[in-house]
């Protein structure tokens, strides 16, 4: 079916192409023979630029209109094809007047003071509109990807926790981490571990850092142990206590992570297939306290 369209785009090419020229040649004979004014081909010659000229224009925006729809529905395609088409019947006006014999630089100096003049009145917008268009063209990430979205003009936001003694969390106090569930010709928008949406601009994401998330997500944990429970006695049962939760992706490591007088602090860092750090971790706590408070009360 695809193969047939293709041919039948072809043919009409083709035969276009042939009547043109055999328009052409009639009107040269014509001319020739002094049955048409010789400026009456001037005429001609800007019809048929025009028309060759308007071809290949709605052959580009043709292809531009079925990449798009790859990967955007038809909403969002419209606004973006409307404003194609304006700059296309743009250029086709200025090559047809060109091609007349009259000067257009006065028209091209309007059309760029005008554009200078909407894009000072519309900068927000339209750098939206265009970072969305870049983002579906060059697609730096896709829709279902984990990601944290870095950006320099939220820094007052904090969407994560302080960190508490025990657990060395991280804050990223410009970025947003969150599974990409649409672009939009304005938006980027991003469902949150928290259970929020966030709708971030893309005139200011383009300006950012994106970090794409690899599967699973890194839990640390640190737990006081006193030092008569040695160290290689209790950390092959933690690990095997580590490796049982849910969703776990094996990789763990149970290292001491600082000392005291009387007690040693464990650090336990393991991956898990979650998106909710705190609630692993809490798994952690809860298999620790269950296996490591016995022994105290042993001894």
């Amino acid at each position: 079916m695809a193969h047939r369209k293709k041919g039948n785009l072809a043919l009409k090419i083709l035969g276009l192409i042939l009547l043109m020229a055999a328009v052409l040649f009639l009107i040269y004979l014509l001319t020739v023979f002094h049955v048409l004014p010789v400026n009456f081909t001037i005429y001609v010659n800007a019809i048929f630029i025009g028309i060759i000229v308007y071809v290949i224009l709605r052959i580009i925006l043709s292809f531009l209109n079925r990449y798009l729809s790859k990967y955007m529905d038809k909403r969002k395609i419209h606004p973006i094809m409307f404003l194609l088409s304006i700059l296309a019947y743009f250029i086709l006006g200025v090559v047809v007047l060109s091609s007349l014999g009259i000067d257009v630089s006065s028209l091209i100096l309007g059309g760029s003071l005008i554009s200078v003049v909407l894009g000072l009145a519309a900068n927000t917008v339209l750098s939206n509109q265009f970072a969305g268009i870049l983002f579906v063209v060059v697609r730096p990430f896709n829709i279902g990807d984990l990601v944290t979205m870095n950006m320099w003009q939220y820094g007052g936001v904090f969407p994560t926790l302080f960190p508490k003694y025990f657990s060395v969390d991280r804050i990223e106090a410009t970025a947003y981490t969150g599974q990409v569930v649409d672009i939009t010709i304005n938006y980027t928008i991003l469902d949150m571990a928290n259970g929020d949406r966030v709708k971030i601009p893309n005139g200011i994401l383009v300006q950012g850092a994106i970090i794409i998330r690899k599967p699973g997500v890194l839990v640390k944990a640190r737990y006081e142990i006193p030092k008569f429970i040695e160290f290689e006695r209790v950390e092959p049962l933690i690990r095997k206590e580590i490796e049982s939760i849910p969703d776990y992706m094996g990789s763990i490591s149970i290292t001491v992570d600082e000392t005291t007088l009387n007690t040693y602090i464990l650090m336990v860092v393991a991956k898990f297939n979650v998106l909710d750090v705190d609630e692993k971790r809490g798994e952690i706590f809860l298999r620790l306290m269950r296996l490591v408070e016995p022994m105290k009360s042993v001894n």
